[in-house]
């Protein structure tokens, strides 16, 4: 049997990218939950609802209610906050939770610990009382946020005095140059086995949109060296630094979850989750990768929910296969989640010529029936749990004023795509 992991605030997009990462997995198998619903129930075939806040005094009660239920034996979080809460009462959580220990967590979730932890190496940014300031920029940031939120350039006193009243700001220096993130993964061994750079060019809500490898340099390595000696990692963790006025690299923060954009790592063919539940599970984990230089670019890529129970689809031939030069991939993704559901595929078609499937590779038992009929008599064989695949206009708007039935375009496919399969 496969072992269980539960993936809280599964949403996001880091728990989006674990759902891709482990759902084929053969030893693991992954759930979500979330707080409220969100993304997660578009992405996890399977979804634990009910989980309350942290701050609810029976979160933990009902939590180890959902883990004896669902028999999970292992916890990820994809937010800063609920990984040091899971670590602060691990104890009382019944399943391990994947992530460096509570010291470590507390320690990453405060800037101002982690600059004090580190305070002897010379990749710590200068940071100043309010007082001290003498010179301008300066850059003032939330102690415990991340990902750029409360932060900001000061030009002047007046921004100074505005935007550092709050005791929680730290005062640094202005790092004006280019800004990287580096992804890592340490071993129950304390053993450094990964350290991919990559730059942000654009970023959307904290978030890298388009994002690149760059190359691991000596400086770089240093400080991921440096950072995994003092501070005790286990599993997968992230830091940020960008650099200064003199192109040196100065740490802006370091975190012990899961970073955002760590998909750019994954697509090198290192699977973070997976690397961490087995080291989690007391399995040695050997690391080999592609070598190349790849960038990513994001945007909004919507997953749908119809409303829509069906066991059968019917296809029209000629606008769907005949009249096309190559392939539709999203249309063949969709048959096949057909097939992996049990959904029968019927295939329409007006004359038994079906060489565009044979010259496009696409096997004639991927169908289960093939019916020979003519355009006018499709809407007299349409059952009413059926749809059908069409680009032909006059023949679906006949059918949903006659007959009521659903059609559907092929460049609308992507709606009936379920992400949980």
């Amino acid at each position: 049997m496969k072992k269980r992991v539960l993936v809280l605030n599964c949403g996001s997009l880091a728990g989006t990218d674990v759902n891709t990462a482990l759902k084929f997995n053969d030893e693991f198998e992954v759930w979500g939950a979330s707080i409220y619903k969100n993304h997660g129930i578009y992405v996890y075939k399977n979804y634990i609802e009910d989980i309350p806040n942290i701050k609810d005094k029976n979160f933990i009660k009902i939590l180890n209610e959902k883990i004896q239920e669902y028999d999970i034996k292992f916890i990820f979080s994809t937010h800063e906050d609920m990984v040091l809460f899971l670590q602060e009462h691990k104890k009382e959580i019944n399943a391990v939770i994947v992530s460096s220990n509570y010291d470590t967590a507390l320690l990453c979730r405060y800037k101002s610990k982690t600059y004090e932890k580190m305070k002897e190496y010379n990749f710590i940014p200068k940071t100043y009382k309010k007082e001290e300031v003498k010179e301008f920029p300066v850059f003032v940031k939330k102690d415990t946020d991340q990902g750029g939120r409360h932060a900001h350039k000061v030009e002047n006193q007046k921004e100074l005095d505005l935007y550092a009243e709050d005791e929680d700001m730290i005062i640094c220096e202005y790092l004006p140059g280019e800004e990287v993130t580096v992804d890592c993964f340490t071993n129950k061994n304390r053993e450094l086995l990964f350290c991919n750079p990559r730059a942000a060019d654009r970023m959307l809500a904290g978030i890298d949109v388009h994002a690149r490898r760059i190359e691991l340099s000596k400086e770089i390595k240093y400080i991921a060296d440096s950072l995994n000696k003092e501070i005790e990692f286990r599993g997968f963790w992230f830091f940020q630094i960008k650099k200064d006025v003199d192109g040196k690299y100065k740490l802006l923060e370091i975190s012990t979850r899961l970073p955002g954009a760590f998909s750019l790592s994954r697509c090198l063919d290192v699977n973070l989750p997976l690397m961490a539940l087995k080291d989690f599970d007391g399995q040695d984990v050997k690391l080999t990768f592609n070598d190349i230089n790849i960038e990513a670019d994001k945007q909004f890529f919507g997953k749908y929910s119809l409303g829509l129970e069906y066991d059968t689809v019917y296809i029209d031939f000629e606008t769907c296969f005949e009249s096309k030069e190559k392939v539709d991939t999203f249309l063949m993704m969709f048959l096949y989640q057909c097939v992996n559901k049990n959904i029968k595929i019927n295939l329409l078609l007006q004359s038994d010529n079906l060489k565009v499937l044979d010259k496009n590779k696409i096997s004639r038992n991927l169908f289960d029936e093939i019916i020979e009929i003519e355009r006018k008599d499709i809407k007299n064989i349409l059952e009413k749990k059926s749809i059908l695949i069409s680009n032909d206009e006059d023949l679906k708007n006949e059918i949903r004023e006659k007959n009521k039935y659903n059609c559907f375009s092929t460049s609308i496919i992507e709606s009936l795509i379920d992400w949980r399969a």
